[in-house]
């Protein structure tokens, strides 16, 4: 325990500038996420993997260059160093918004059952009935069709038979956000304060933009272990794009997919991948030493798990409903995120008295929330959870499966914010994903009727506020509160900055996705993977396949549970415990990670073990150069495909 605490000191940031959130960072801001919404529609599809994707870390180096510049050359036009935060702050916010994030799917989504459904799949004619028509299109529709072969000449793009679905799906999922948003207010102090989570996606841009006194560079850059930091990844993802035109120069493949990294174990042990992500691992080196162990300790026993499983045939479940072995997991790992989060919410009861104390049984004088009073915050958190279980009702699922999903929701969003806060590991993946699964398995689907199961299903795609794995927004909204620092007050534009940037975000993407598709032909664009799932569950739907309550997995859930609990209740017992129930909770089932985080956590234990903090504190800049240097190769690949090879772009960032 006091390993971590001394982790938490020696990288929170100085104070800084009594400042809050400008006009003009806000304006400089909607200008650089409308430029990220249309390359991500154009160029970026794959450079949106996490909550926290590349495209809303480029500007981020873009504006720290460009600030630099104008310090050097105008300053009195040099930006100061919260208002370039907060540019990075409120494009994180929606960086999710466009492409495969969010609006990619969500086109898709709307459109793709009035175009595919057929007599064959039977998706209509099953599911139809229960669609909400105001959230989709309708077969026969000729704008579906225009939307996925494109206009014919002199035809114009039909933008009003748009403008009422995606009105609610926006309003929806703006309900979840806000939710999220006045929570992450009730919660903010308790993380900050009394856990002292790090926030190490807020460290970062933070130690890059610190300036000596009288300096008007960067500290960072002018140490050269940033720089070797940075030419470890800029100067290979450089060496490769040469090879882009040369095609003798031999490319170096370290960064490459994780599918070109795979190991094969045997017939029956799982595929390990020893991939090297520089971006996860540069975040996750702020990330406490029992967690970073915790990830790739259980990768380990997971992958021995499923070794086991695969050669007995360990199974369970009743009859006709076995679980497959990644199953298995999936539920052990979704029980013990539950109890992580209850667990969290009683460590914060004290805190959460408090607010509530503030907000209603105090004088308001002493409501000190920010960037809202805990009264507003309360109140918003309810109003937007009592808007959401509208919404849900609406789309015709039952007041007990509404509120059921709804709890699994929080769970999730909880669980994804809190410890993305903790760790700085940016591709947090709950489990079960937005619950549909949980319930699908354990409860059963025999006793929810068709039209729960319909609206369950399209909660749970992306279509609605997207994946579980590229979270919309609320994640980065704690860490939004860390950058603007001192600078967090009581402010209108804090609290709109949020709705006003997703608007604007979400009104560009859909235009600019909507436009591509009926120019170029939506096939070429759109985004499968949800139609193709949601054609899976029709047998469910319709009832000729149902599941049933299942004991045997129903305990494994609970195992879960319990082993998260255990673990918890060992490290409150013993300051020593090296093993924390993070890696539990949020596994790496496919083994993609847990090779880089392995080498994360050796390099740190070696550095702390034999160089103690002082070389532990020197060693940083090396790993904000890894960060920044992939980005700004990330960055250059993109814009060479974009101008040289639009139509064969080469792999640089992914899973």
């Amino acid at each position: 325990m006091a390993q971590q605490t001394s982790e938490v000191q020696m990288v929170r940031p100085e104070a800084q500038p009594e400042q809050g959130l400008t006009v003009r960072a806000v304006v400089l801001a909607l200008i650089t996420l409308v430029g990220m919404c249309i390359f991500a529609t154009y160029y970026g599809r794959n450079l949106m993997k996490s909550f926290l994707p590349v495209t809303a870390l480029m500007p981020l180096v873009v504006w720290i260059g460009i600030n630099t510049i104008l310090k050097l050359t105008v300053p009195r036009l040099a930006l100061t160093r919260t208002e370039v935060v907060s540019i990075f702050g409120i494009v994180w916010l929606v960086g999710t918004v466009p492409a495969i994030g969010w609006v990619g799917y969500l086109i898709t989504d709307i459109s793709a059952p009035a175009a595919f459904s057929s007599p064959e799949n039977r998706f209509w004619d099953v599911v139809g009935p229960y669609m909400p028509t105001w959230l989709f299109m309708e077969p026969g529709d000729p704008v579906v069709e225009q939307l996925y072969v494109g206009l014919w000449p002199g035809e114009s793009i039909p933008w009003e038979h748009w403008t009422v679905p995606l009105f609610w799906w926006f309003v929806g999922s703006l309900s979840l956000v806000m939710a999220g948003f006045f929570g992450s207010v009730l919660f903010y102090k308790q993380w900050l304060v009394n856990e002292r989570l790090t926030f190490p996606l807020a460290m970062v841009p933070l130690e890059l933009l610190k300036e000596s006194e009288g300096s008007r560079v960067p500290d960072v850059f002018r140490n050269w272990v940033f720089w070797g930091g940075f030419a470890c990844t800029a100067g290979v993802i450089c060496w490769n794009i040469a090879g882009y035109y040369v095609l003798s120069l031999p490319r170096i493949t370290v960064y490459d997919h994780w599918l070109t990294k795979a190991v094969d174990m045997g017939n029956t042990f799982p595929t390990i991948y020893l991939r090297i992500h520089p971006l996860m691992m540069g975040l996750s080196y702020l990330c406490p030493l029992n967690i970073l162990m915790s990830f790739w300790f259980f990768t380990v026993v997971n992958a021995c798990k499923l070794a086991v499983m695969n050669r007995t045939g360990f199974a369970l479940g009743l009859q006709g409903q076995t679980a497959e072995p990644r199953e298995v997991l999936m539920l052990e790992a979704h029980g013990a995120m539950v109890v992580l989060v209850i667990w969290s919410l009683w460590v914060a009861r004290g805190h959460l008295k408090e607010t509530l104390q503030k907000a209603f049984g105090e004088p308001r004088s002493k409501d000190d929330g920010v960037p809202v009073s805990y009264r507003t915050a309360w109140l918003g958190f309810v109003s937007a959870a009592v808007f959401f279980f509208g919404f849900l009702v609406s789309m015709g699922v039952s007041w007990s499966s509404a509120v059921v999903q709804m709890g699994l929701l929080f769970v999730v969003y909880f669980g994804v914010t809190k410890y993305a806060a903790a760790t700085g590991y940016v591709f947090l993946a709950p489990q079960g994903e937005k619950g549909w699964h949980i319930m699908r398995s354990v409860y059963g689907t025999v006793n929810l009727q068709s039209q729960d199961l319909t609206g369950l299903m399209l909660v749970n795609r992306n279509m609605m506020a997207g994946s579980s794995s590229r979270m919309l927004s609320v994640p980065a909204i704690p860490h939004f509160f860390q950058l603007l620092g001192n600078g967090l007050r009581r402010s209108a534009l804090v609290v709109g900055v949020l709705p006003l940037a997703l608007l604007v975000a979400f009104v560009v993407a859909c235009g600019f996705q909507i436009y591509r598709s009926y120019m170029e032909g939506g096939l070429g664009v759109a985004y499968m993977p949800d139609w193709n799932s949601m054609q899976k569950q029709v047998a469910i739907i319709e009832g000729s396949k149902p599941t049933f309550f299942d004991p045997e997995l129903t305990l494994v859930w609970l195992l879960g549970g319990l082993e998260a609990g255990v673990l918890t209740f060992l490290g409150s017992r013993f300051a020593a415990w090296p093993v924390h129930p993070f890696g539990l909770a949020f596994p790496d089932h496919r083994l993609r990670y847990g090779y880089g985080i392995f080498l994360v956590w050796l390099t740190k234990t070696l550095i702390l073990r034999f160089g103690g903090v002082g070389l532990y504190r020197r060693s940083l800049p090396f790993f904000y150069g890894i960060v920044v240097g992939y980005l700004f190769g990330v960055g250059l690949s993109s814009l060479v495909d974009g101008i040289w090879f639009p139509l064969n772009r080469h792999f640089v960032h992914g899973w």
